[in-house]
């Protein structure tokens, strides 16, 4: 699966432009990244954002399958806090393609994710697949948060809404 690079507004897993971070995962290093899937989800405010991005962290904390390709996640708020979004880092592309093909996201069918996913307030949600951009000099295998992009354009949308 060839994937598009990343948009230019992302520097790393933790630093986008127009963004702060709100909240993050501690990075698995134990397994290479080979995806960077970035998740937009639009809300009404930024306690809406803040309260959403609070409730994944709570359905992940309680998820009794987590898929063994998903390597972390880093929550920005837009300065605005009209907008989220989550820089998740994966194996492989065809991992967050196994780990979405039910057509529950990524969370099993828990009320957990269920609240996740019918959060007052959040009006859209899209999903992107990319390929980690490497830093200058380093190797072809990246761990966790290992790159920078430089400005270029986003070519291609790989999966455009999310159920």
């Amino acid at each position: 699966m060839t994937l598009p690079e990343l948009p230019s507004f992302v520097r790393s897993r933790t630093d986008l432009d127009g963004y702060t971070l709100y909240r993050s995962s501690s990075p698995r290093r134990d397994r290479a990244v080979g995806c960077v899937v970035l998740v937009t989800v639009d809300t009404d405010s930024e306690a809406t954002a803040k309260a959403w991005v609070d409730s994944v962290f709570v359905a992940l904390a309680s998820e009794p399958n987590p898929h063994p390709g998903g390597l972390s996640a880093a929550f920005h708020i837009r300065d605005d806090g009209k907008r989220v979004v989550n820089v998740a880092e994966w194996v492989s592309a065809q991992d967050h393609v196994d780990a979405v093909s039910d057509g529950n996201g990524v969370g099993s069918r828990t009320a957990d994710w269920r609240r996740v996913q019918n959060f007052p307030g959040v009006r859209h949600v899209s999903v992107d697949r990319y390929q980690p951009a490497a830093r200058p000099h380093a190797g072809p295998s990246r761990t966790p948060g290992e790159y920078e992009s430089s400005p270029r354009t986003v070519s291609a949308k790989i999966q455009a809404e999310v159920e």
